[in-house]
């Protein structure tokens, strides 16, 4: 018979399996052991301490604690006295805990002794209880609990709304006992079971399903300590772990890592991995991989946000099974789950048992919003009738989240209706599904799409706009440093598989992580209120000083820092530490070396290439490494204002022994060899296949050195410019290419046979002075002065390093401009595709007239002069 009181169904848990263990605890001493008889007792112990305080039934009592075995006593207990638990996060600021107290009337509050201070001006309103004081308590004799009715609340949960401010949900004890009757059915917790409490209890989804439900069916629940991100797979093996619930942000990071560590096996093992998973066999043929968990994890459960279904097949297909759900705090909280034998990927399951299910407001393709009906519904928002009668009509709860339900009786969830952006134009976008489109990308690590009403020149535009966080520990495995740029060529190449209406237009890059709520959801109105008034003006953000920046930025080497990045950069406005050197300052690759070199001169220090090339993305950054290199230096340490060493003293410089030994200068009989059937294979290839036609080969100079300059559309066009070139020019032609392209071992051996000279996106002054190098040998270089391939085919910007080189060293340059490989195999294709190409090869120009016409065009140094004119010139070629 079913009981709809919690203190009854915990009674009859602990009488049923009192000799078991219930809680386990990892500390620094080893592991300790609660059995179910004595968690009784401490539960009871508790109860009475709190009564004989004054708690009393219906009292609201406040709880702010991380996860800990004192959890359980204290839910318990409150439920033998009949109290309401009113949980708090234990990271909410005086203000945030305040508004909880304030609104639900809380007179007590349990909290560690170290949370105290969090409590000031609270302090008369409250009693407060702490924890250290109950840990050693014992029962006093004749203690009776409290009878509880089914509606009776037992507890006050204040959302973390995404896209509203926070609600108190009353939930009752039939809500929560009905919820543990329905999810029972599933036979997904038993007294072999082991469950890891990692998520944070004062949510609903981790307090009922890795706390209440475990302990009312017999099952141990484990507490690890809080670095358990760090060693998760550790703690999971290590507490026996059957069963483990997490949201979607945890499986993304085990997902992450379990792919570095296949990327890491040798090809033959990979194939094996891959051949086993796709035939279903993980489980069988890949215990290793399984085993890093540990042995008896068993099952892997998923709620509280939408999960990739590419993440569940991963697992399943190495042999993990792992089932999604769905719920609210508002339905105490499962609505939905996936049968253990018929899951589905991508769906978040059947409705459990007692509970309906049906989308109203449909549109064309079934979607709608989802609507709930059954015990497991909350009684209502704490003193806010209003809101309750707007949520719940006629017994059914509007969820407020968008999906359908399939003909089996799946459910699938598309997004939340008032996330939804609706335009003008009738279109419904939901951000979600934007998000995940460009978060495919490894460079972006958070994401987070706003629709914008902006008014420009009298027109009012809509477009969405994304606030984009970087994964800037990815950009340095890259040896990227132009966040911006790389970050915008991805979101165009990524645009070119979506209507035109949902291309990404305007780009916020940010260095904090974005607002979510505790189980990872965004907290997309805190993101508007935060970034919106910027995207609305189109102007550099104001930002706050951070107190600790403050205090850096008054010291004398900040100032002299600040000082010399003014000068170097010719910045009136004003620098601050919080700034991104490129996003707030504007410095591309080439600016960066001008400013390391600047700040080197005004200080007397010297960065290693590891601090230029991928530890420097702030002004706080830069300050750090010069104070830090200022505690090792010694000497003057000149004023700011005298210009740092020139690109023409970069030049000059002698490369080092060991970049010069990836050149090849003079070719032996194999490379002649190698060279005439390279370029014969390619010849024939390119003529066969893409009907290559060339033009002006004869205007190559006879003799080095000089340089190509060529478009940049598709990966084929060094080859093609192969292919072009005579074969008394291909021996002596060089080009400079990034390093990531040639780390396959076959390949890195061929490198400099074919005269490509390898480096990494960060090293500016390498790929210089290589440059340099070679010219000065005589040789011929061949440079894509785009700096990368072109999004649509049209010829962008040429960079400045191609005027550095060509003034520097006083060098021609022939333009040369390739047609047709932009069709052939564009950025957006994975694979190339037959048409027509040609290569039209112009007259070397000297360095002295293109900076001449350069000028005249309006560019403002030699340098920009140079690669103006030089474009100028490519396009003739058209």
């Amino acid at each position: 018979m079913a009981v709809y009181s919690l203190t009854g169904n915990f009674i009859r848990a602990s009488e049923r399996f009192k000799d078991r263990i219930a809680l386990k605890t990892k500390s620094p001493e080893g592991w300790s052991f609660v059995t179910y008889a004595e968690l009784s007792e401490k539960i009871k112990a508790l109860a009475f301490y709190l009564s004989s305080a004054g708690v009393k039934k219906t009292d609201r009592v406040a709880i702010m604690l991380e996860n800990s075995p004192e959890w359980p006593v204290i839910f318990f207990a409150l439920s033998y006295i009949g109290a309401i638990a009113v949980p708090i996060d234990p990271q909410f600021n005086n203000k945030d805990i305040d508004n909880i107290i304030s609104d639900s009337g809380a007179k007590f509050i349990l909290i560690p002794r170290e949370a105290q201070g969090l409590l000031k001006g609270l302090e008369k309103r409250l009693t407060i209880i702490f924890i250290e004081d109950i840990k050693a308590l014992r029962q006093a004799a004749g203690f009776q609990n409290a009878g509880v009715e089914p509606d009776d609340v037992m507890l006050i949960l204040y959302t973390s709304g995404t896209t509203d401010a926070p609600k108190g949900v009353m939930l009752t004890h039939k809500n929560l006992c009905s919820n543990f009757y329905a999810m029972e059915r599933h036979k997904l917790f038993s007294c072999r079971d082991t469950v890891l409490s990692v998520l944070p209890l004062y949510h609903s989804y981790s307090l009922m399903t890795t706390m209440v439900m475990p302990l009312l069916s017999g099952s141990t629940v484990a507490y690890v300590p809080h670095d358990w991100p760090e060693k998760l797979a550790d703690y999971i093996k290590e507490s026996e772990t059957s069963i483990f619930i997490g949201v979607p942000k945890i499986y993304q990071m085990m997902h992450v890592n379990m792919k570095k560590k296949l990327k890491a096996l040798p090809v033959f093992a990979r194939v094996f991995v891959a051949l086993a998973a796709s035939l279903g066999l993980g489980r069988i043929l890949l215990p290793r991989l399984r085993d890093a968990f540990g042995k008896d994890l068993h099952l892997l459960i998923s709620g509280g946000a939408k999960l990739d279904k590419t993440i569940t097949r991963d697992f399943l297909r190495f042999g993990l099974k792992m089932l999604e759900g769905y719920g609210l705090t508002e339905t105490s909280p499962v609505v939905s789950f996936n049968p253990l034998k018929r899951p589905r990927p991508g769906s978040v399951g059947k409705p459990i048992a007692d509970v309906k299910v049906k989308i109203i407001n449909k549109d064309r393709r079934g979607i709608g919003e989802i609507a709930i009906k059954g015990p497991n519904v909350m009684k209502g928002y704490y003193k806010n009738e209003a809101k309750t009668k707007e949520a719940i009509k006629d017994g059914w709860f509007l969820s407020g989240d968008l999906g359908y339900v399939d003909r089996d009786g799946y459910i699938y969830i598309t997004g939340r209706s008032k996330e939804m952006i609706v335009l003008s134009s009738g279109k419904n976008i939901f951000p979600e599904e934007i998000e995940k489109h460009f978060s495919a990308t490894p460079y972006v690590r958070e994401m987070c799409v706003l629709g914008v009403r902006k008014n420009i020149g009298g027109v009012m535009l809509e477009y969405l706009h994304a606030v984009i966080v970087p994964d800037l520990e990815f950009f340095k495995e890259r040896g990227e440093m132009n966040v911006s740029k790389v970050i915008k060529g991805v979101l165009e190449v990524l645009s070119k598989d979506l209507p035109s209406y949902r291309h990404i237009m305007g780009v916020t890059v940010v260095h904090e992580p974005l607002p979510r709520t505790v189980l990872g959801k965004m907290k997309r109105y805190e993101v508007e209120k935060r970034f919106m008034p910027g995207i609305l003006k189109d102007e550099r953000e104001e930002k706050e000083e951070l107190p600790q920046e403050k205090a850096l930025s008054e010291s004398e080497s900040a100032k002299r820092l600040v000082a010399c990045i003014k000068d170097a950069l010719d910045i009136e406005g004003p620098v601050r530490l919080g700034d991104s050197i490129e996003l707030d300052l504007g410095v591309d690759s080439l600016a960066r070396v001008e400013l390391i070199l600047a700040i080197e001169k005004c200080f007397d220090i010297e960065f290693s290439e590891e601090m230029v090339a991928g530890e420097i993305f702030t002004v706080k950054d830069l300050f750090l490494k010069v104070e830090g290199l200022l505690g090792k230096e010694s000497g003057e340490k000149l004023p700011p204002g005298e210009k740092a060493l020139l690109w023409q003293d970069i030049v000059k410089q002698d490369l080092a022994e060991g970049f010069k030994k990836k050149i090849l200068l003079k070719p032996d009989w194999a490379d002649y060899i190698l060279t005439f059937a390279v370029k014969s294979a390619l010849n024939i290839f390119f003529r066969v296949f893409y009907s290559l036609r060339v033009e002006g080969a004869d205007r190559i100079p006879d003799k080095g050195p000089y340089v190509l300059c060529v478009n940049h559309t598709s990966f084929l066009d060094g080859f093609i410019v192969t292919a072009g070139v005579p074969f008394r020019t291909e021996l002596d032609l060089f080009f400079i290419a990034f390093r990531r392209y040639f780390t396959v071992p076959i390949v890195t051996n061929l490198v400099k046979r074919a005269r490509i000279i390898p480096i990494d996106a960060t090293e500016i002054i390498e790929a210089m002075q290589s440059s340099a190098f070679v010219l000065r040998q005589g040789k011929a270089l061949c440079i894509f002065p785009e700096g990368a391939r072109s999004i649509d085919g049209q010829v962008k910007e040429f960079k400045k390093g191609i005027g550095i080189i060509a003034k520097e060293l006083n060098v021609p340059l022939v333009p040369v401009f390739i047609k047709g490989a932009f069709e052939a195999w564009p950025r957006i294709r994975k694979f190339p595709r037959l048409h027509p190409i040609s290569i039209t090869f112009g007259n070397p120009v000297s360095s002295e007239k293109l900076i001449k016409k350069g000028t005249a065009l309006g560019a403002q140094d030699k340098y920009k002069a140079i690669c103006a004119a030089i474009r100028d010139e490519v396009l003739k070629l058209v």
